[in-house]
């Protein structure tokens, strides 16, 4: 896999430009991207993928991978992001790519707007999606049905196994 070391500028840019990134890039040694394809790309802080900056239909985003949340000791300093826990029955369609549909939510945890990250645990509290709202955690609620959150990097995923090859490689 093709990587791109950035400079300190860059570094110093993504910092600024996200507050979630900020204070897993502290003290980062190397940090690199690796396109995955024209609308993914990987940022590997000191060799682990940590972030996806993806183009979806909806816009670009820059997320924590689930790498991060699950695997990196740097997840920990991940600021809180807000969560919707879904049922039981809608986890295996997420784990398989679905977007998320109000009927499956169970809770929201925190708040959030339209086009806001947000992620998608299950009943036990873990992570099992990165999702993006489209629309407001109050209108949400108002809901009954419908598409809600725009699946954007899953468990299992292609990014998951890449994240998980890139560890292999380094070791």
């Amino acid at each position: 896999m093709k990587r791109i070391r950035l400079s300190n500028r860059e570094i110093r840019e993504l910092r600024e430009a996200n507050r979630f990134m900020a204070p897993v890039l502290e003290g980062a040694d190397v940090v690199e991207i690796a396109p995955l394809s024209e609308r993914e790309h990987l940022y590997l802080v000191d060799g682990e993928a940590l972030f996806l900056k993806i183009i979806h239909n909806v816009g670009e985003y820059l997320v924590p991978t689930l790498f991060l949340i699950h695997k990196s000791a740097k997840g920990k300093s991940l600021p809180p992001y807000p969560k919707v826990v879904v049922d039981a029955g809608a986890v295996k369609p997420i784990i398989n790519g679905a977007d998320v549909m109000r009927p499956g939510i169970k809770e929201f945890l925190g708040d959030f707007g339209k086009d806001d990250v947000v992620f998608v645990t299950d009943e036990k509290g873990r992570v099992i999606a990165v999702a993006v709202a489209l629309y407001s955690r109050q209108e949400m609620e108002q809901m009954q049905k419908g598409k809600v959150l725009i699946n954007l990097h899953h468990l299992g995923d292609k990014i998951w196994q890449a994240s998980l090859e890139l560890v292999k490689e380094k070791t």
